[in-house]
């Protein structure tokens, strides 16, 4: 668990450095560049997750390894529009947070990606999954579904 909050406050340092907190809606070059230099030095995360509109969302995450907390995501709208996949990427900064819901402490990420997306909140299940909650940091009731980004080894 250390070693995962050393890695959070990496993502941090690599952040400020670089994005200044900017958030793009599509994939673009910059995106593409700031993405090939945070993989070089970072924690990826994996996964597919259920959609209303489609047969899912890939979320590719990847968290700075040095003082930044910085991160990017790109989330992947499977067969969005017209049976065609819709990109979009996001940098930002990883808030820690831990909380106390329903008598359990709750170790989860915070990622800001700007006023139209608002956050997303990933809760760290072990050291090598993170699941996908609600901002009251409440997981999905439907059991039944998978929320999960894998480490990418």
């Amino acid at each position: 668990m250390k070693k995962l909050l050393m890695i959070v406050a990496a993502c941090a340092a690599l952040t400020a450095c670089n994005q200044n907190g900017k958030t793009t809606a599509n994939a673009e070059t910059t995106d593409s560049i700031a993405a090939d230099s945070m993989a070089a030095d970072s924690t990826r995360y994996e996964g597919v997750v259920p959609a209303a509109d489609g047969p899912g969302i890939r979320y590719e995450l990847a968290m700075a390894n040095d003082t930044t907390a910085g991160f990017h995501l790109t989330m992947t709208y499977l067969q969005a529009k017209d049976g065609k996949d819709e990109v979009k990427n996001f940098d930002g900064k990883v808030e820690n947070i831990t909380k106390t819901v329903n008598g359990k402490e709750i170790k989860a990420f915070k990622l800001d990606m700007g006023k139209e997306e608002g956050a997303t909140f990933l809760k760290v299940e072990n050291d090598s999954t993170l699941r996908l909650i609600n901002d009251n940091l409440e997981e999905s009731v439907n059991k039944e579904l998978n929320y999960d980004l894998k480490l990418k080894k």
